[in-house]
């Protein structure tokens, strides 16, 4: 007998959108899943239009608008599958995915635990896909294998580097539970976060085939809501502080090399606010943030950087704005 799959939907004001979401689950090869659409606080009749267009074949929660981490724990509390997989209200599975990600989970036995796929992207000029971007990160050598890297890819901040996208993971719901799901005090970052958590329980495989399709519009399209933030750098610094310090603290749980890592984030974090402090006029707090840079990752830019900050903010501003100017042709992947 087919294992039973729970796929979780959370949406906000994407009534259109959703449906082909939600198509894209039930069209699946592999037959026996349940999908669980969970409504954060829409107000476009998101609710109306599903219960007219699906009735019950899905299952549809409804809740003040409170974010993504919310919304997803919400899905798997109601969950009934043993098996636990994730997609957004604005992307899409082909056709084969589970299919092909219970072959692998097959293949590689109990080792493994949760099983990714390759991505792609739609309303993006970018032809490549996420394993292809993410080279760098971390190679996807055969069809089918297992990350022996995952909690150094996952540390990566942000964009591409992450590799593992939330909408390709299928994952044991036993497992999901054992981590504690996603923080609902994390609004950025609490992807990379929750399966940072569970990639301490149990090793993640591979399919190196693009089956899922990632929207990719503009920030100010997607980020609706309580995630409209996203776009405002201290918000970006504030979250990622909260998510490092958040693994920090799990201590003697993550490997040696990673707790060095995560310092080094944490670092590079705290450079940032000190450049958003510098940027507002807030020397004082400019000047903290750098200090707390060098205790956590003493290196030449961080002490230079730190000197430069306490002898004189304007310079150090200007040093900063002029790394930024050249720096203007990146733009984050998020």
């Amino acid at each position: 007998m087919k294992p039973k799959v729970s796929a979780i939907i959370p949406t906000y004001n994407r009534s259109l959108k959703v449906r082909n979401a939600i198509d894209s689950v039930l069209t699946q090869t592999f037959s026996n899943v349940e999908v669980i659409v969970v409504d954060d606080g829409s107000s476009d009749g998101t609710g109306k239009i599903l219960q007219e267009t699906y009735g019950d074949r899905i299952r549809y929660f409804a809740q003040d608008n409170q974010g993504v981490s919310v919304a997803r724990n919400k899905g798997l509390a109601e969950a009934r599958g043993e098996w636990i997989a994730l997609l957004d209200s604005d992307d899409l599975w082909e056709r084969e995915k589970l299919e092909w990600q219970f072959t692998a989970l097959e293949r590689f036995g109990s080792q493994c635990g949760c099983c990714y796929t390759d991505t792609r992207f739609f309303d993006y000029p970018e032809m490549r896909t996420m394993f292809q971007l993410a080279e760098e990160s971390y190679r996807h050598e055969e069809t089918m294998g297992i990350n022996t890297d995952l909690l150094r890819v996952l540390l990566k901040p942000g964009g591409a580097g992450m590799v593992v996208c939330t909408c390709a993971l299928l994952m044991r719901a036993d497992l999901v539970a054992k981590s504690g799901g996603f923080n609902p005090g994390l609004r950025f970052g609490e992807d990379s976060e929750f399966m940072f958590r569970l990639a301490l329980i149990t090793d993640f495989c591979y399919v190196n085939r693009p089956l899922v399709a990632v929207d990719r519009s503009p920030a100010e399209v997607r980020h609706v809501g309580v995630s409209s933030e996203w776009n405002n750098v201290n918000f970006w610094l504030r979250d990622t502080q909260l998510k490092l310090e958040g693994l920090a603290g799990l201590g003697d749980a993550v490997p040696r090399k990673i707790r060095k890592l995560i310092r080094e984030q944490l670092s590079s974090v705290h450079s940032g606010w000190a450049n958003w402090y510098l940027e507002n006029g807030k020397y004082a707090r400019a000047r903290e943030s750098t200090l707390r840079a060098v205790q956590l990752s003493f290196t030449f830019k961080s002490v230079a950087k730190f000197l430069l900050t306490w002898i004189s903010p304007p310079v150090a501003l200007r040093t900063v704005q002029q790394h930024q100017q050249r720096r203007k042709d990146v733009v984050p992947f998020i």
